[in-house]
């Protein structure tokens, strides 16, 4: 236990064989056994000599510095191995301890037993305990009759306080440890060394009596495949305890019997078996040839042969050399003993029998420590077979005399190398080395035992290690010279295990640097292993070389025709050990190699062994073996013994195997049996790391690179196979997922990529995801359900992504100031569209962040990637995430044969704040739970090649150990640097729980509505607030079709400023909805789990087919008291259908003058109306004062209303033609205010408005006449205002049409002007009496030109002319009075006397807010005749003063007239007209902004003043004018 079984000095050990007496639990058994251990080595000063005067052959009183080493274990050797003895008696179990577990004595013994022997206690009487001495005698004669070749048999109960008395010999009590001295364990062995040396010279004398022994040989008739006799013996090993409560016959078999079964020979724990050895009288000379294999071992039944630890009952046993000389006195070796007599053997078969018995003393003697008898016997003896050409026996002696010396090298001794080991012997002319050290035939000379570091015995170690080369070929080449010349063939496992010893020897030299120091010394004789740091060689050419010593390993190296020969355990101990070598001088491509081999070798015996035994058992082989799986588990509890699991040593093997080969397979992490569940965890959380994958990953990327594809595939077979037929589920899953992931691509292939198939073809891939599947099931059926394997593809999860919840859902983020926005929109009745609304936001447009709330499902989409030809089935699928508590859904799916599979994941946040996804934690079926990151990004290792050691995977290689040679060197490993993938993550934000308001009822049928043009109607809303969160924040915001009519800002045509005004108007005072509220400033607030019902007046307009509600609605809290830089809304939409039909349009119209006289004449007969008469009505039927008995119409009443009011100075006339578009006759009414509408409130002055009602037919246009007043306007240049507040920073993309100009664009702004003062004065309406519908009539499809402008227009400067009598300076010829010299028949036209002065009077006002300095200019001239005519009025026409003149500047509002005599000579009609012009431009502004200097005015009289001359007689004026038929 520890000790290298091949060790160089192996033969000096004493084996010792420890098996279990009775029930013993194995963590007990394993601590006696490692109480033992400390011992093994005991010094013969220490040993008491026996006292019997024919027992001291081997006294340790003759060698007391010698020390007898012991081996001990806790299994039988295999038969092959016992078939060597007495050639390697080592091999032969010399001494066989019982232990006992004292602790459970009285338990096992009985509770009646026990209660005995505690009263008997207490009187000083134990008749109890002679019962226990019979017992325990009848075990010991058990113990000696079960192991009858054993030389001491030893019974010790360890941890038994109780004392008692008259023990039998052979049985030990053994204390506690805490009961225990320094020295009792010490003592223990010591009294075992002294039975064992007392015992070996009756063994000696015995061997000494023969007169020869025969030379190992394979036997025909024992040998097996496996190494099992035909009639296998039970083993006595105990591989491992079970602290499990035993079945009834287990209990029957292995506890203590009572008084009544005490008799009986079955009655210790296991029946006591030796396994037997070929018999070598009845094999053939030639070894080579073996039998046929017998039968297969008889599969393990019981606990005992399940865990190798077998029972210590009789059974017969096989022939044995030395058994039968033992005890076969009739034996015809016996009969030739003496030497005499006709049948005595040959002098040179007597000298060569004396040889081969001296040897095998000689080895009894190395065995006793007795190293100066051993070399003493056994050179004696390899002269005597030198001589005799015993070439085996030869061999043998000279191996036992090396291993002397180096145990007196290890004791500190100084030794003389005796002659018979130099090869230059036996050979004069042999080129060897010799020795510069005397050689001797005698015993060495140990007088002086310096110190370790003497000068002498280093001279004599460095003698030895220049001879061991030239030693070891000896050797070796006397083992072939044997088989080749001599019947006397050594078996292949003793030849291998000795080449192994002796290369394993030099190699320790060599790795030391060329020395044999005290250090190598311990390694090579106490410890298996050691810790030593490896020097490097100082000299490059030490002898031998690493590659000298490769190729004397491999002359060990069992080959194929040795199959048949060599058992199979015999023939993997030899590989393996093989392979270690091989390790240590650092040839690890041939160490892979060998280890391919063993993996060879074990399949095909490991089935085959399964399937027998799953046979002789009457089971299916697969579920036979996974019962002994369950069993062996069952009895080796990992969880309690970490350290003796079942797996481990099998695994860490196959893992080696993998190494070598760049292959990394998966830790042992997922069976479910590594140790506690605290461990376990942590481990698997450690590997399930993003970091861990990544440098996973990018370890995987780098031995893809290394080695062969196919040969790793080949040896991952091999370990599935081998774990299959041990069996082992934890391996077969393990290695067969590490098979899945090698063939794979390892990389992450983009969405156009095509690569990444894996390498294996599709039917072993179905065949390794069904033996998967086979075997998590088959576990889970022995109650291992933790037994699962790794998933072998890192890049399962490509992308996870939030899916954007229903509209009305999503929470749209929003600033503090948004608040005051909303309510600046609130408080306007009209809600402007221009003004910035931060809610008119759609909530399906892309947020800057995704957003969750907290308590409300989320929904995720992931990716995932299968890149293999089989399908994937997830059993469970979740979202992993870190920063937030967060419970996510299970999903299931299936990813078919390289897909990708897409699936939707639910998850709900608990708390706001950071969320952040990392991945998903999946299930695969057959693999064990764990994390994967996401990997978004496509990524295909790339790499440097750099020159560096170790290479990948290579880790468990010494980093120190030295380079063999240059061609070693050269082969270094090549390390790839590769850049790993990049794994990504989904944060979010979690914000607190939000209300969700959901649409009730609608009042519109199918949310549907049928209007016509102007038409208004009311709808209502209801809303439902669902969650438990209120609403205290609702705000409505409207979207229809005509909101889009804005041109677009990338055309390249820019709209004109009146276009654009078109639009704005239409958007901002013909909204297609309005949110009706009686109180704009009350707060909107829906309780949770209540309702609330809006009113929504839509209004029907062209272009108006849809229209959308927006309902935002929030929980503000206290946002609006506290600074909180954020607050969240979410928005309910409301689709509506609309359809507008046409009702009434404006066709055309047009702007004529409009005389003057209407208005004249109704003033006249206002002033001759008497004070007490009624004055007309204002009705609109009213008649004229007229005495036509007939009705006046709408028009004629209103010409007899014109001139009544004093603000109205002068109209035009105005012609709209209306058409009926709709099925259904329609009234219009049309309102026209007279009066400025700025001057008194909107409502008042349309009250006092006139009104014109005219029905219209379907499809029938109508003409409608209106007397509008004329109308001034301040400044009718001014820019076309825009009706958006931002229109100064609005961006337009520059367009490329020529500008308009200056006239044009001047008359473009008049006209605007003048057409918005007009339509401001006139209002339409439609109804519909069958139905009571009514509507608006849109009458800005109206269109001025510039004649209807200056029809509509009043001047800056108006001009006015009039007749008065002449003054009274005035010189006058008429004979009229002055009253009736003037007659005025209409505003403009005057009759008047001829040769009479008059007076004109010119009146100037000046309208405009600035001053004007006037030119006046009269024009008298004859009426209705030719220009050239018209003017020549010299003769005709008289005045006083001149016809133009400068007049005084004339101020804002200011009215200044100006007269001038005149005198008409004849008859006729004149018209006098006048101009006035401005002087000098003081102040305007109308043509600001259009670049060029204002413009000279000139204003013109509007009708000319007609004058009418006439003679008078008689006191009257008579006749009529020479020109026209004005009289």
């Amino acid at each position: 236990m520890g000790l290298d079984p091949l060790s160089a000095i192996v033969p000096a050990r004493v084996k010792v064989l420890i098996i279990p007496f009775g029930r013993v639990r194995q963590s007990r058994f394993s601590t006696f056994v490692a109480r033992l251990q400390q011992e093994h080595v005991v010094r013969l000063g220490d040993v008491s000599p026996d006292g019997r005067p024919h027992r001291t052959m081997f006294s340790p009183l003759a060698f007391p510095t010698g020390s007898v080493l012991y081996d001990l274990s806790t299994s039988s050797p295999p038969s092959s191995h016992l078939a060597l003895a007495p050639f390697e008696l080592y091999r032969e179990p010399l001494v066989v301890v019982a232990i006992s577990d004292g602790a459970d004595m009285e338990e096992r013994i009985g509770r009646e037993l026990a209660q005995t022997f505690r009263a008997d206690e207490r009187t000083k009487s134990n008749p109890a305990g002679e019962n226990i001495t019979k017992f325990l005698s009848e075990g010991h004669e058990e113990l000696q009759m079960g192991f009858p070749k054993a030389l001491v048999h030893r019974i010790a109960i360890f941890d038994y306080d109780s004392p008692i008395s008259g023990l039998p010999d052979g049985v030990v009590m053994v204390p506690s440890p805490q009961k225990s001295k320094t020295t009792t364990i010490k003592t223990f062995m010591c009294d075992l060394t002294s039975s064992l040396l007392a015992e070996m010279t009756t063994f000696a004398k015995s061997l000494q009596a023969l007169p020869t022994l025969e030379s190992p040989k394979q036997s025909r008739g024992s040998a097996t495949l496996n190494g099992y006799a035909q009639n296998p013996p039970a083993q006595i090993s105990l591989a491992s305890g079970s602290s499990r409560p035993l079945s009834a016959g287990e209990a029957r078999q292995s506890s203590i019997p009572s008084k009544e079964s005490a008799s009986t020979p079955n009655h210790l724990s296991v029946p006591t078996q030796r396994p037997s050895t070929a018999n070598s009288r009845s094999a053939t000379p030639d070894s080579q040839e073996a039998s046929m294999p017998g039968p297969f071992r008889k599969p393990p039944t019981t606990f005992d042969d399940i865990t190798g630890g077998h029972a210590l009952s009789p059974s017969p046993q096989p022939p044995n050399p030395s058994n039968e000389i033992l005890r076969r006195p009739g034996n015809q070796d016996t009969v030739s003993m003496h030497g005499f007599g006709v049948g005595s053997l040959g002098e040179r078969e007597r000298n060569k029998g004396r040889g081969r018995v001296g040897v095998v003393v000689g080895s009894l003697y190395l065995l006793a420590g007795r190293w100066p008898d051993a070399v003493r016997e056994l050179t004696e003896s390899a002269t005597t077979a030198r001589t005799n050409n015993d070439h085996l026996w030869h061999a043998k002696a000279l191996d036992y005399i090396l291993v002397c010396l180096l145990m007196y090298a290890w004791a500190g001794m100084d030794f003389r190398i005796p002659q018979i080991l130099f090869p230059g012997v036996e050979k004069p002319g042999s080129s060897s080395k010799t020795s510069s050290h005397t050689p001797s035939n005698s015993v060495p000379d140990l007088k002086s035992s310096g110190p370790p570091g003497s000068p002498s015995r280093s001279v004599s170690l460095q003698s030895l290690i220049d001879l061991l080369p030239d030693l070891v070929n000896n050797i070796l080449n006397l083992y072939a010279r044997a088989w080749t010349f001599t019947e006397d063939k050594l078996p292949q496992l003793a030849f291998s295990e000795s080449t192994i010893r002796f290369t394993k020897l030099l190699a320790l030299i060599n790795l030391s640097g060329g020395v044999l120091d005290d250090d190598g010394l311990r390694q090579l004789v106490l410890k298996a292993n050691s810790n030593r740091v490896r020097k490097l060689s100082r000299r490059l050419t030490t002898f031998p070389t690493k590659a000298e010593l490769k190729t004397l390993l491999f002359r060990a190296f069992p080959g194929p025709s040795t199959s048949n020969v060599v058992p199979i355990e015999d023939r993997t101990m030899i590989l393996a050990a093989i392979a270690s070598v091989l390790s240590e001088l650092g040839y690890h491509r041939k160490k892979a190699l060998v280890l391919k081999e063993l993996l060879s070798a074990l399949i095909p015996a490991l089935v085959q062994a399964r399937k027998e035994g799953a046979a002789e058992m009457g089971f299916h082989p697969a579920a036979s073996l996974a019962s002994l799986n369950a069993t062996v588990e069952a009895m080796n509890p990992h969880e309690a013994d970490p350290e003796h699991e079942f797996e481990s040593g099998v695994q860490s093997f196959l893992t080696l195997i993998c190494h070598i080969y760049r292959i990394s397979p998966f830790p042992s992490i997922s069976s479910g049996n590594q140790g506690p569940k605290e461990r376990r965890s942590s481990n698997t959380a450690e590997y399930d790391l993003p970091d861990a994958i990544k440098a996973r990953i990018v370890q995987q990327a780098g031995l893809k690179s290394l080695g062969n594809q196919h040969l790793k595939l080949d040896v991952l077979r091999s370990c599935i196979d081998i774990c299959e037929a041990l069996p082992d589920l934890a391996g077969v899953l393990r290695f067969s997922a590490e098979m899945l992931r090698t063939a794979g691509s390892g990389i992450a292939p983009g969405p156009e990529s095509t690569g990444g198939s894996p390498t294996l073809p599709i039917e072993d891939q179905v065949r390794l995801a069904s033996n998967i599947s086979r075997t998590v099931s088959v576990a889970r059926q022995l109650g291992r359900p933790n037994l699962e394997a790794e998933y072998w593809d890192e890049f399962l999860v490509r992308v996870i992504d939030h899916v954007e919840a229903d509209v009305a859902k999503v929470p749209m983020p929003h600033a503090k100031a948004d608040l005051a926005a909303v309510k600046a929109i609130d408080t306007h009745e009209k809600k402007n569209p221009f003004i910035y609304n931060p809610f008119m936001k759609s909530a399906s447009s892309k947020l800057p962040e995704a957003l969750l709330v907290a308590q409300e499902d989320a929904v995720f989409r992931v990716t995932l990637q299968n890149l293999y030809d089989i399908d994937i089935e997830i059993e469970r699928i979740s979202l992993e995430s870190r920063g937030l508590p967060f419970d996510s859904s299970s999903q299931t799916t299936l990813i078919g044969p390289y897909a990708t599979q897409t699936i939707a994941i639910a998850g709900v946040p608990r708390k706001p704040g950071s969320l952040c996804i990392i991945g998903c934690k999946v299930k695969v079926k057959g693999c064990r739970e764990r994390s994967f990151p996401i990997f978004n990004k496509a990524w295909t290792p790339k790499t440097d090649i750099k020159i560096s050691r170790p290479a990948i995977g290579i880790n468990h290689i010494d980093k120190e150990q030295a380079v063999s040679d240059v061609s070693e060197t050269s082969r270094e490993m090549k390390l790839l640097d590769i850049q790993g993938p990049s794994t990504s993550f989904l944060a979010m934000n979690v914000i607190d729980a939000q209300p969700s308001v959901v649409l009730r009822s609608i009042s519109l049928p199918q949310s549907a509505v049928m209007l016509l043009e102007g038409e208004t109607k009311i709808f209502k809303v209801t809303l439902q607030n669902t969650t438990t969160v209120a609403v205290d924040m609702l705000f409505v915001s409207f979207i229809d079709s005509t909101t889009s009519q804005f041109p677009p800002s990338s055309t390249e045509t820019k709209p004109s400023a009146s276009e654009t005004y078109e639009l704005e108007y239409a958007s901002l005072n013909k909204q297609s909805f309005r949110w009706c509220r009686a109180n704009s400033d009350e707060n909107i607030r829906i309780e949770p789990r209540m309702e609330r019902t809006l009113e929504i007046e839509v209004l029907g307009k062209p272009g108006l087919s849809f229209g959308t509600i927006h309902v935002n609605y929030g929980h503000l809290g206290d946002v609006s008291k506290e600074t909180t830089d954020q607050f969240y809304t979410r928005q309910l939409t409301i689709p509506l259908a609309i359809t507008v039909n046409a009702s009434v349009e404006l066709v055309r119209n047009d702007l004529t003058p409009f005389t003057d006289d209407f208005a004249w004449q109704n003033k006249k007969r206002r002033q001759l109306t008497p004070p007490n008469t009624k004055a007309p009505s204002n009705s609109r039927r009213q008649s004229s004062i007229s005495s036509n008995p007939k009705p006046l119409n709408g028009f004629q009443t209103l010409l007899t209303r014109i001139g009544l009011n004093s603000q109205e100075e002068s109209h035009c006339l105005l012609l709209l033609d209306l058409r009926n578009s709709w099925p259904s006759p329609l009234t219009i009414s049309i309102q026209i205010r007279s009066s400025n509408p700025k001057s008194q409130p909107s409502t008042e002055s349309w009250e006092r408005a006139y009104t014109v009602h005219e029905p219209i037919q379907p499809g029938h246009t109508s003409r409608i006449l209106l007397l509008i007043p004329r109308i001034y306007i301040v400044n009718s240049y001014a820019p076309i205002p825009s009706l958006a507040p931002d229109a100064k920073k609005r961006q337009f993309i520059l367009s490329t049409a020529p500008k308009p100009a200056l006239e044009a664009e001047l008359a473009i702004r008049e006209a605007f002007h003048y057409r918005e003062a007009l339509l401001s004065h006139v209002r339409a309406t439609w109804e519909e009496e069958s139905t009571h519908r009514t509507g608006s009539i849109n009458l800005r499809a109206l269109h001025l030109t510039t004649r209807m402008v200056s029809a509509l227009r009043l001047d800056d400067l108006e001009i006015a002319l009039s007749i008065q009598p002449a003054s009274s300076t005035s010189p006058s010829y008429s004979t009229l009075p002055s009253s009736l010299k003037i007659q005025q028949i209409s505003p403009t036209k005057y009759i008047v006397p001829t040769s009479d002065f008059l007076t004109l009077r010119t009146t100037l006002t000046n309208r405009s807010p600035h001053a004007i300095h006037p030119l006046l200019r009269l024009q008298p001239a004859l009426k209705d005749q030719p220009h050239n005519i018209a003017l020549d009025i010299s003769k005709k026409f008289l005045w006083n003063g001149v016809l133009q003149r400068a007049l005084p500047v004339l101020e804002s509002g200011e009215s200044r007239a100006v007269d001038m005599d005149f005198a008409i000579l004849c008859r006729g009609v004149f018209e006098i007209g006048a101009v006035a012009e401005e002087v000098q431009v003081l102040q305007r502004e109308e043509a600001a902004g259009l670049g060029g200097e204002p413009e000279r005015r000139v204003w013109g009289l509007r009708e000319a003043c007609v004058l009418v001359a006439r003679d008078s007689e008689n006191g009257n004026i008579v006749g009529e004018a020479n020109s026209g038929g004005e009289a």
